[in-house]
């Protein structure tokens, strides 16, 4: 198929000719590197040019990749041996998305010719697919430095102007920056004014065919040193394969020869033209890119399953820690913890030697989900606060109220008994008069408090515990108690063993007891 790259090179030195046209005829060192564009609308004679280009890198064993969204590359196969690979009818190998950087691997390595058949991918899978192998393209270029150029079928789908994607900026990259590192392109599109302008006007070498739109017209303006009626004049009479050619200040009208090879993408006709015979591609070849699925695969395997033995561990490490906690929620008389053994079900599953990928992969996001018991943490350590508690008082215990609920009743008192006496009466006034509502003016002269000093703080701190609301009415805020709601919240985390009753018997309890700080 390809020569060695040793003797490519060697072989480049002895056969540098390549047969575009009668009137024109290239060196091929001219194409290494090089950004070429071949415009036209269809049926102008676009996508044959494309075709004799990659005819004549392919006679002289130029390593390329031809990315083809319509599945019209394959006729190359007639005459030389391209390996096509995608998803379709006339593909060698069908690829997966995931395959896309060591199939970039073995084409530039050993300078395999590639026709990436994408007609059958969404255009989503399409651009992710062309993302991941031109990115890998560009890196190990990078490393070997050898001739290499890539083919893009209608490129204003891939490059298009006025939007910024992560694939166009490494195609206008290689286009544009390619050189240094061997890397070449060529740019096909049937609609020039939707080609990233900056990669048009950079090429070095250009076939112009026929154009109608205004638009496309205008681009054409822009790359021919011509007046714009001239252009008009001369792209408009174009016929079918006719192409005007520019190569730096070289311009030069060329009839493009007929493809020596077959052309699936040719208009549809009334005669009958049967597909020809194609060549088969070496099976060492074919088997190289299936090795290379099959390690992928077998990679992203044991990836995910090294992944998961590390969870695992993790895993154990927070049981441990969990346990501790319960420990110290028990002592609490009160608190449950639920917490999913995975440890279990991810020995059953790794018990499988070939498990799906899929599998694995939600076994980890399920494990990673499983280790964070920061909340579960938290709880415990707030609910093992230490807090006083005033052995003479069981009057709780009595009307039935669990352990851990007593705990939180004298917890909240705690609190607020180490409020300042003007919170304290201001707390315990609302509590005693709710649910009437009151005004600054109004606090201070039943509490005897100055209104400067309880409009600021005091009534602030309240509000902070929430304690006490506030509404804005004529004449300002006004502020009333928020003790019933404050319950209901506060205790509803030991639901389903207290019920309205214990939420009434609790409020009482509070009142009482917060009535009781305003005294002291």
């Amino acid at each position: 198929m390809c020569l060695p790259l040793e003797e490519w090179y060697i072989d480049m030195a002895k056969n540098t000719s390549l047969n575009i046209s009668r009137d024109l005829t290239l060196n091929l060192e001219e194409i290494i590197g090089q950004c070429i564009a071949i415009l036209g609308i269809r049926g102008s004679g676009k996508s044959n040019t494309a075709g004799v280009i990659f005819e004549e890198l392919l006679k002289q064993n130029y390593p390329l990749t031809i990315v083809d969204i319509d599945g019209e590359y394959f006729g190359l196969k007639e005459h030389f041996e391209v390996l096509v690979i995608g998803s379709g009818d006339n593909v060698d190998i069908e690829i997966d998305l995931e395959s896309a950087a060591e199939i970039a691997e073995i084409s530039l390595e050993k300078g395999i010719p590639l026709v990436l058949d994408l007609s059958s991918y969404l255009t989503e899978e399409r651009n992710e697919f062309l993302k991941n192998y031109l990115k890998r393209i560009w890196s190990l270029a990078g490393k070997l430095r050898r001739p290499y150029i890539i083919g893009i079928e209608e490129s204003h789908e891939f490059i298009p102007q006025g939007i910024r994607t992560e694939l166009k900026e490494l195609i206008a990259r290689i286009a544009l920056r390619g050189r240094k590192r061997g890397l070449g392109a060529i740019i096909i599109s049937q609609r020039s004014a939707k080609v990233e302008k900056d990669v048009l006007s950079q090429a070095g070498m250009l076939f112009l065919h026929r154009v109608v739109h205004e638009a496309d017209m205008r681009v054409y303006c822009d790359l021919l040193p011509w007046r714009k009626n001239e252009v008009k004049e001369v792209i408009s009479h174009l016929g079918t394969g006719d192409s005007v050619y520019v190569n730096g200040e070289t311009i030069l009208p060329i009839y493009v020869r007929e493809r020596e090879t077959f052309h699936a993408g040719f208009t549809p006709s009334l005669t009958v033209i049967d597909t020809p015979q194609l060549k088969q591609v070496s099976q060492s070849i074919v088997a190289a890119i299936k090795r290379a699925k099959t390690e992928k695969k077998d990679s992203q395997e044991e990836t995910l399953k090294k992944e998961i033995i590390q969870i695992k561990e993790k895993l154990a490490k927070k049981d441990q820690a969990i346990q501790q906690l319960e420990e110290v929620a028990r002592t609490l008389g009160y608190i449950k913890f639920e917490v999913p053994s995975l440890v279990t079900a991810t020995n059953q599953q790794l018990s499988t030697n070939a498990e799906p990928i899929a599998k694995l992969q939600e076994e980890r996001q399920n494990a990673k989900q499983s280790l964070s018991t920061d909340a579960l943490y938290k709880n415990v350590m707030s609910a093992a606060e230490p807090v006083v508690i005033d052995q003479n008082k069981t009057n709780e215990q009595q009307n039935g109220l669990p352990l851990a609920v007593i705990r939180h009743i004298e917890s909240i008192t705690a609190r607020v008994g180490k409020r300042d006496i003007p919170e304290r009466r201001l707390l315990s006034f609302l509590i005693n008069r709710a649910p009437a509502i009151y005004s600054v003016a109004q606090l201070a002269g039943w509490t005897g408090c100055a209104p400067e000093i309880i409009a600021t703080i005091p009534l602030q701190n309240l509000l902070n515990l929430n304690l006490v609301v506030r509404e804005r009415r004529i004449g300002g805020y006004h502020y009333r108690s928020n003790l019933k709601p404050f319950v209901l919240k506060e205790f509803s985390i030991y639901q389903p063993d207290i019920t309205e009753k214990e939420f009434h018997l609790i409020t009482v309890i509070l009142k009482k007891k917060l009535t009781a700080l305003a005294e002291k």
